[in-house]
């Protein structure tokens, strides 16, 4: 896609499509505090419950094509409210870095990603910074899938908090798609770039063969709200 075909800026909502994985976890506060590499000032809130690695392959967004790799911890607490936070997120593309921070306050980073299909029907994904691997997975899912969607599933449980400029911004995505059952037969990474998840206790993967999700504009959480 030419530079110029693409705005300088991209206000949300976002409509995207695409496929990926998700990696399902249940991190310790140990190893949140120990390697999960999350911002010293964020965990005195760390609340628990699942977390998760995704990667994900966007095929359409409103920055075009770009790839992502993200780290979910678990829940925070914010000022008394309850709600997930990307706390570690690599992308393939400047124009998703820029506009992940200005719209919703994700903290994304630049790397470079390579996915190649192997024997057997896995998928090996790599992503990469200058200074070195970032972290490499190994994928084997199914053919057969299920279709999903978030519908059912309440606003407050799907919502972001990420903190920005001293201000907590809030966003509650939607999707719908199918999920597929899969298998990470291998995970290595750099600890000082992305969590060391595969010393971490991993309760199943699934594959997203295909997804259309919106993510909606931040809203600005209100003191004592």
């Amino acid at each position: 896609m030419e530079k110029d075909q693409i705005p300088s800026h991209a206000p949300a909502p976002w409509a995207l499509t695409g496929s990926g994985y998700i990696l399902l976890f249940r991190f310790s506060r140990e190893f949140i505090r120990r390697q999960g590499l999350v911002p010293e000032s964020m965990q005195p809130s760390f609340r628990g419950g699942f977390g998760t690695v995704m990667y994900v392959d966007y095929l359409s967004s409103d920055v075009g094509p770009y790839r992502e790799l993200l780290f979910i911890p678990g829940a925070f607490d914010f000022s008394g409210r309850t709600y997930y936070s990307i706390t570690r997120i690599y992308v393939s593309t400047l124009k998703s870095v820029r506009e992940g921070r200005n719209n919703w306050g994700i903290p994304k980073e630049l790397a470079s990603f390579e996915a190649t299909m192997e024997p057997g029907g896995m998928e090996r994904v790599r992503v990469r910074a200058e200074s070195g691997t970032i972290a490499e997975f190994l994928f084997r899912s199914r053919p057969v899938s299920l279709p999903v969607t978030t519908a059912v599933v309440p606003a407050f449980l799907r919502t972001l908090g990420h903190r920005s400029q001293g201000r907590t911004l809030l966003t509650a995505p939607r999707a719908r798609g199918s999920i597929a059952p899969a298998q990470t037969l291998e995970i290595r990474t750099d600890g000082s770039l992305f969590p060391p998840v595969e010393r971490a206790k991993r309760i199943g993967t699934v594959r997203v063969p295909h997804f259309f999700m919106v993510f909606p504009p931040a809203r600005v959480m209100e003191q004592g709200e």
